[in-house]
């Protein structure tokens, strides 16, 4: 891994009013872009206890599926839940979608996604953010058909207009 070559790859690339999604509890609708949790618990691009980040995802399919695996595909086990939309606007964005960006960086696509060890996306994500990136598009462990955007909420320079349906 040569996480040295993001300082070369900044500021990435740009996404303008582009539509991501996001599920959340249906009791907790009204705090659907909070992070707090992502400080308190560690998760695949954020360190617990260092910062917080805003997992959105591609589509609506690709959020309802990552929350399905996050209760081990049990739909049972999934309580009442509310999308989210959000319209978002990002100038500085590190994209792991790209097969020549992870060259440039020599990572392996199959350690982004690797469902226990979180160290070398975690490192990624401190230094994008250390280097003023203010968001991570990445891979999804749930298929090649989806990929999430990891927003760093405390950077500036974004634009996020949310709204959710219940």
């Amino acid at each position: 891994m040569n996480l040295n070559s993001l300082e070369d790859i900044f500021p990435g690339s740009s996404i303008i009013n582009k539509k991501y999604y996001r599920l959340v509890s249906k009791s907790f609708a009204d705090e659907i872009d909070e992070i707090a949790h992502t400080i308190l618990f560690s998760w695949r691009y954020n360190p617990k206890s260092e910062y917080g980040v805003l997992y959105l995802s591609i589509s609506p399919d690709c959020a309802y599926r990552e929350k399905l695996n996050q209760v081990f595909n049990r739909e049972k086990d999934l309580l009442p839940l509310a999308l989210g939309s959000f319209e978002v606007s990002i100038y500085r964005c590190l994209n792991l979608t790209d097969v020549t960006i992870l060259e440039r960086l020599d990572i392996k696509y199959e350690s982004l996604i690797t469902p226990y060890d979180f160290s070398i996306t975690q490192s990624i994500s401190r230094k994008a953010r250390n280097i003023g990136f203010e968001a991570i598009q990445a891979p999804s462990a749930i298929g090649k058909d989806c990929y999430s955007l990891v927003v760093f909420k405390d950077k500036p320079n974004f634009n996020l207009l949310k709204t959710y349906h219940t």
